[in-house]
């Protein structure tokens, strides 16, 4: 619990710190002040992102061959998984892995339970770049076109990003990684048990399923949307007067700048400074974007406790 206050805590004082930099002692005292009085929406938001978790989950379990994990457990190995790229010092890949785990424990073979995170992530990956291009798309709209092509950029990576995940699945990544345990394997036995074997062919058997892909693809759409809701929401509760395009906007930029720096635990920093631009572009102050993370982080921190607890629950330390 003290490693966690001590991360939401250098979270916090990285943005100040940021902010500093062109903002008055006044004016960071009145975003904090705005902060706190908005933090009366954590139940709301709580709510709202739960049902994006669930949409997430929905995607997940569509993928699995029958017989699946049930919705129940994907929507807590979901949880789980959000937990621990949040709040751990792991890359934001951490929670992929351990899921992965937790579901051969349930009987699920590893090279399944592995092709089916793969998958999703893919999805997910490419399910916001479809988002973000909706928001570019809207901020040329209320930009009137003149601030839109300042993220044509951050759009070229995501598809970039996303295009060379799935072709390095195509083009042996997967039979590399299966190589590469089976040599562990043999080198301590006392691994063997995490094959990797079949994963290319447990993949690639899932993107033959084009309907379900469709279906699974729209869900996750379906979730990164109502993260607009959970925006404006936010924004309203900071005295900030937007409108739900500008909520879109400032959504799918933001959290496009977060998704970038999933390299940093928890983008720390990365996600305040993308939502402060964000903010910007769509023509509000950078306070009220930099005092919306703050808040989405307060989100963050009380679901993640709920998804570690979860994982301690289940053995997915041990």
């Amino acid at each position: 619990m003290r490693g966690l206050l001590l991360m939401a805590l250098a979270a916090v004082l990285a943005a100040g710190m940021g902010w500093t930099f062109f903002a008055t002692w006044a004016d960071i005292a009145a975003m904090g002040a705005g902060v706190l009085g908005a933090l009366w929406t954590l139940p709301v938001l709580i709510g709202v992102h739960l049902i994006q978790l669930l949409l997430s989950s929905l995607s997940w379990w569509l993928l699995f061959a029958r017989p699946a994990p049930s919705i129940v457990t994907c929507f807590r190995l979901r949880l789980i998984r959000e937990g621990i790229d949040s709040l751990l010092p792991v890359a934001q890949i951490g929670g992929e892995v351990i899921v992965a785990r937790m579901l051969t424990k349930r009987g699920i073979e590893a090279a399944q339970a592995g092709s089916g995170v793969i998958v999703d992530v893919s999805l997910e990956v490419l399910s916001q770049a479809v988002f973000l291009l909706s928001g570019i798309g809207v901020l040329a709209l209320v930009a009137d076109g003149g601030r839109s092509t300042e993220w044509f950029g951050t759009l070229a990576l995501a598809a970039v990003a996303a295009g060379g995940f799935l072709l390095a699945q195509r083009f042996g990544l997967l039979r590399l990684l299966e190589m590469l345990t089976d040599r562990i394997a043999r080198q301590f036995p006392g691994l063997a048990n995490v094959s990797l074997t079949g994963l290319h062919a447990g993949v690639a058997a899932v993107y033959r399923r084009g309907r379900v892909l469709s279906a699974a693809t729209l869900l996750h759409v379906l979730s990164w949307s109502l993260g607009t809701i959970e925006t404006w929401i936010i924004l309203y509760a900071l005295g900030v007067p937007a409108s739900l395009p500008q909520a879109l906007v400032i959504e799918s930029l933001g959290m496009a700048a977060r998704t970038a720096g999933f390299a940093i635990p928890g983008a720390l920093a990365v996600q305040e400074g993308g939502f402060a631009l964000a903010a910007l572009s769509a023509g509000l102050p950078e306070s009220a974007g930099l005092s919306l993370s703050l808040v989405k982080r307060a989100r963050e921190i009380l679901v993640g406790l709920a998804g570690m607890v979860l994982a301690w629950l289940g053995g997915g330390f041990r």
